[in-house]
């Protein structure tokens, strides 16, 4: 493990990657630079805690940490140990193993295998694999110093949360405090900004709701507000889709709950897009986006009971045009994935419907029965992948169905995700589930989305 930053990355302010066993960091290898260590060590040991709070005591403040450039904190920080998951650190720590190569965080080549087996938790599966590492590389390769400390931050947070490799205050805290600053001062003047803003806006969010969750609304929202005007042209690339459908995902979800109307309205040139995270929901997405626009109508007067009954029609015809789809290219358990996910989506948006219309009341059979259509079809989608399957990407539909009956929370989201450590995101959501049935129980027949206003703040995923 590499404990000291070369000349040249020190100098330059980069991080300093080195893939083992070679002892020359990959900047230098690429521009044919020597690769010393010839300066004076610094201070040893981690920088001191005091006025920076950890990631293992809950409080990232992500918009506010941030380190003035050239201090010595910043110094400091050059000189910690790099993180780097070694794939045969993960197949002892019980993971699949499929090569030795190795991984530091930044967007240097990885064998499609171990790519996956690095990120799977942000795909279906295996397939999507390939198309979603070339985006990230053609992303990086046009933006990487937008992107580098991004990057080095999910990698150490994945080895944190997903393989147990650090501990929760190892968390590379500085590198993603270093990206929302990017974020903040980021200046678009051709699509590849724009692209690489959208990545840097969802991997921010993503870092941000694993550890404390406290801001990746904020993050996302802000990254997709600048990208807004440069989307057209982000749009009808095939190759960006890995990239470009998630994060406007995560905000219609967002929007659903909160009677707002998203940022960006998807569109789609083409048929039959299967995304790695929206699955066969992607041509539901605009149906979606219509439904937060005409609940922010309903909310302020400006919409009559007629438009909402237009789209509710249209999610009660809608299912994915399968014929368009070109399923065979994926496993059977990918499939089996995201049809459950369609089904438990599209009465999500009934069951929403539902809402806006209905105060929430204890008896409501009619709810009562949608959220037992979506509890029914992930009961079905383990009964037929097993036990050990994981299903993704459902978070939303699961959480709405869990305000109607009350289940047991626990063992909800290990089945629901590969990672390991439960992350701050599923803490809130549990928080505002405990909130919101001790209302209930209280005798609170008002709206649900005054209790979503009213109650602690959480942040549902797709």
């Amino acid at each position: 493990m590499q404990k000291k930053a070369c000349d040249q990355c020190y100098s330059r302010k980069k991080r300093c990657l080195v893939r083992p066993p070679s002892s020359i960091c990959v900047r230098c290898e690429k521009s044919s630079l020597t690769c010393t260590i010839a300066r004076q060590q610094l201070r040893a040991g981690r920088p001191p805690k005091q006025g920076h709070p950890g990631v293992a005591k809950g409080s990232l403040a992500i918009w506010d940490y941030a380190l003035p450039e050239g201090s010595p904190e910043e110094e400091e920080a050059q000189e910690q140990p790099q993180t780097v998951i070694n794939s045969n650190a993960v197949k002892d720590a019980g993971e699949r193993s499929p090569s030795d190569s190795t991984h530091s965080g930044s967007s240097t080549h990885l064998e499609v295998e171990d790519f996956y087996l690095l990120n799977d938790i942000y795909m279906f599966g295996f397939t999507f694999a390939n198309d979603f590492q070339r985006a990230l590389e053609y992303s990086y390769r046009h933006s990487p110093d937008l992107l580098d400390e991004i990057f080095a931050a999910i990698s150490s947070c994945l080895s944190w949360a997903r393989f147990g490799l650090l501990t929760a205050d190892q968390v590379d805290v500085r590198s993603g405090a270093a990206s929302v600053e990017k974020l903040r001062n980021a200046v678009i003047k051709h699509t590849h900004d724009a692209l690489a803003v959208l990545m840097l806006g969802q991997a921010l969010a993503a870092f941000d709701s694993l550890v404390t969750s406290t801001g990746a609304i904020t993050i996302l929202r802000c990254s997709l507000s600048l990208v807004h005007p440069w989307y057209p042209d982000i749009a009808p690339n095939r190759f960006l889709e890995p990239i470009s459908i998630a994060p406007i995902f995560w905000d219609i979800v967002w929007c659903l709950l909160h009677r707002q109307v998203p940022v960006i309205r998807p569109l789609f040139s083409r048929a039959g897009v299967v995304d790695r995270v929206a699955g066969l929901c992607t041509s539901l997405l605009p149906i979606l986006y219509d439904l937060c626009v005409v609940s922010q109508q309903l909310a302020d007067g400006s919409a009559q009971e007629t438009t909402l009954e237009e789209v509710e029609h249209k999610i009660r015809t809608w299912s994915p045009d399968e014929s368009s789809l070109c399923l065979e290219a994926y496993s059977e358990l990918e499939i089996l994935s995201m049809r459950t996910q369609a089904m438990m989506y599209r009465t999500a948006g009934l069951l929403l419907i539902h809402r806006l219309r209905h105060p929430l009341t204890l008896e409501d059979t009619a709810a009562t029965a949608l959220a037992s259509d979506i509890l029914d079809a992930r009961s079905r989608f383990f009964a037929d992948a097993g036990t050990g399957a994981k299903l993704q990407n459902t978070t939303f539909p699961l959480f709405l169905a869990l305000l109607e009956i009350p289940v047991s929370l626990e063992g909800l989201w290990e089945s629901s995700t590969w990672l390991r450590a439960r992350p701050a995101c599923v803490d809130r959501l549990f928080a505002f589930n405990q909130y919101y049935w001790d209302q209930r129980r209280s005798g609170f027949n008002g709206s649900l989305f005054d209790l979503v206003e009213s109650g602690p703040e959480f942040v549902p995923g797709p």
